[in-house]
């Protein structure tokens, strides 16, 4: 009350003052005097901002006290209280909560204020060791700055288990590091335990693909990994990734023997003019042991089993003489389509198999057939039974095909132009080793190479040179037009109306293209030392152009010994060289099986990326021996 009165009469002495001033002045004085008030106020006001509040908080929250303390043993209690510095949140805790051992209830944990609670739902094991593992997910409040790797650890038995293990897992075909896999430990030596019981111990890789389980009882376990896709725990679908090791999970118990010895008398000698030390007899020596296990580490190869029973994933008619059917993976043998209430004794469709062999192109030529609205087939292709055993099957299908704009009179006479890609444009260069790709819409009925000229220009002069064009094997729509390429020459290649008829009875439109083909010391060179192969396997050497997404694998060479490879004509990039391991030697990469026993196949890539340069050889070395 004191402190107000004193304000208040402050306030009445200032207010009666001005007054008493103010009234003393003549009108134009006080009008000045208002008018100096009045901008003092505005310029005040022009200054106001708000407090800067000072320089960013970076500090995570600091643990103040834990009931009970972290590493406790002897655990018996249901509740679990952390108290902070500050007030925190939980950020992502379904995605980084690990409790390991597993429970059957997670335990409820909340934020409150500065206190995080952790409310146990379950009885725990007897003589067990808990490690909650909270990654990320504790924060302050204001800023989210988190506490990395947090962790409470306790044990209801007479001591902390103290053993563990850590290393990464990766994708085996390509190396790169695997996030949110569950690596898992189990103290059953069953090959099924993955198959029916959930881990002793777990924990889960991060971005880099790094895991590591800690506070592991002694003992041998099984590891296995997987990617959870319903989050049970368990192997239970087929498209789950999965890794593992092919032998047990042991820690190795190392005893080292540090020696020491003190002497008797040291001195400081006199050699030429510099001092020396002088040590005398050997009084005592000091016998150190050192005794503690290692932590294995391990690089584990993530993979997904063949195990998906075979089916048609879905089916389309977008085109009228188009029918896509797609298998959910490559097919094992041929298949049979068929019509259903209808006979035709022409062959009516061309058959075409996408490059992994899990989508069929059917293509049709019968007007009689793709001119209906709906389509009754039946589609018989070879799948699993329950004992795995290829059976024939047989699904019905109805495709259908709607018209989406209707057509005029003069659209229906006049046939559209063939719709193809050639892999050479106009004005643009073609590879002295490469020769032109022409890729179609749709399949051909006929070419009539009376209509395409190629012609050599010299000096704005041309000259008609003879060429082949031929499909390229084992492709139904793409053809390839070869002829000598001298290099850096110019050529023009000229296709007329009636080159090409496909199976609509469309021709193409006239394409008129200029290009010049490249020099040879516009190349650059790769030459691929490649030793340490034996008759175990073959070596699967791939050139290939980086991706986002996927390998686009520019050049491909089977080697079964030891040999120079030659890579020429490469542009000025930057390449990877891979080799894969073939030991079943079938020409391709194959995954591994779990109940088999097979990792699979290995993959080893040349340690950086080669950066070819123009008229430039380049040398690499890989040892397969030392991978």
């Amino acid at each position: 009350m004191k402190l107000i009165n004193y304000w208040n009469k402050l306030f009445k002495f200032v207010v009666y003052n001005f007054i008493d001033n103010y009234m003393k002045l003549n009108s134009n004085s006080r009008n000045i005097f208002l008018f100096v008030i009045l901008i003092s106020i505005i310029a005040g006001c022009a200054r106001m901002a708000a407090p800067t509040g000072g320089p960013k908080d970076e500090q995570h929250p600091l643990i103040v006290e834990i009931n009970p303390a972290s590493y406790t043993t002897n655990f018996d209690s249901k509740l679990v209280k952390i108290t902070f510095d500050e007030f925190i949140q939980l950020t992502d805790l379904q995605q980084n909560l690990i409790v390991s051992p597993i429970l059957e209830k997670n335990p409820m944990i909340q934020a409150k204020g500065k206190v995080l609670n952790i409310k146990f739902e379950e009885e725990l094991k007897d003589s067990t060791t808990y490690n909650l593992y909270f990654g990320n997910s504790v924060q302050d409040f204001n800023e989210g700055n988190p506490i990395e790797n947090f962790q409470y650890v306790f044990s209801t038995g007479e001591y902390i288990d103290s053993m563990s293990i850590q290393g990464h897992v990766l994708n085996s075909f390509n190396l790169l590091p695997e996030e949110g896999v569950f690596v898992m430990l189990y103290n059953s030596k069953e090959d099924s335990v993955p198959f029916k019981s959930i881990p002793d111990y777990i924990s889960k890789t991060n971005s880099e693909g790094f895991f590591r389980i800690n506070n592991i009882r002694i003992d041998n376990y099984k590891l296995f990994c997987l990617r959870d896709l319903n989050k049970n725990y368990l192997f239970d679908m087929p498209d789950e990734d999965i890794a593992f090791t092919d032998s047990l999970i042991s820690f190795e118990l190392i005893t080292e023997v540090k020696i020491d010895t003190t002497f008797v008398e040291d001195s400081l000698i006199s050699i030429e003019g510099g001092l020396t030390k002088k040590y005398g007899d050997i009084d005592t020596i000091i016998t150190e042991t050192n005794i503690y296990y290692t932590i294995p580490e391990y690089t584990l190869m993530l993979f997904k089993e063949d195990r998906a029973v075979q089916y048609v994933a879905n089916t389309k008619r977008e085109e009228q003489q188009k029918v896509e059917i797609m298998f959910n993976k490559p097919i094992k043998d041929s298949i049979i389509f068929e019509l259903v209430d209808t006979v035709i004794e022409t062959d009516w469709y061309i058959k075409e198999l996408s490059e992994n062999n899990d989508t069929v192109f059917y293509w049709l030529t019968n007007s009689e057939i793709y001119n209906k609205e709906n389509m009754k087939c039946t589609l018989s292709y070879q799948k699993e039974d329950s004992n795995l055993v290829y059976q024939w099957n047989t699904d019905t299908l109805n495709l259908r095909y709607f018209e989406t704009k209707k057509k005029n009179k003069d659209q229906e006479q006049k046939l559209p132009g063939i719709e193809y890609k050639l892999s050479v444009k106009d004005r643009g260069s073609l590879d002295l080793n490469k020769n032109i790709n022409l890729s179609f819409e749709k399949p051909l009925l006929d070419i009539d190479r009376s209509y395409i000229y190629l012609y050599n220009v010299v000096d704005s002069m041309e000259y008609e040179v003879g060429f082949k064009l031929n499909k390229v094997e084992n492709e139904l729509r793409e053809f390839e037009l070869t002829s000598t390429w001298p290099e850096d020459s110019t050529f023009k290649l000229e296709i007329y109306p009636g080159a090409f008829t496909d199976i609509s009875e469309s021709t193409n439109d006239t394409l008129i293209v200029e290009y010049k083909v490249m020099t040879l010391d516009s190349y650059g060179k790769v030459l691929a030392n490649i030793s340490g192969i034996d008759s175990s396997f073959q070596a699967i050497c791939q050139l290939i152009l980086p991706g986002k997404e996927t390998e686009n694998i520019l050049d491909e060479r089977i080697v079964q010994k030891d040999e120079i490879l030659e890579f020429a004509y490469l542009n000025p990039k930057e390449y990877i060289f891979k080799v894969i391991i073939d030991r079943n030697m079938n020409g391709k990469w194959d995954e591994g099986n779990y109940l088999e026993h097979i990792l699979p196949e290995e993959v080893l890539y040349y340690e950086k990326e080669i950066k070819v340069r123009a008229n430039w050889d380049i040398e690499i070395n890989m040892d397969l021996k030392k991978k």
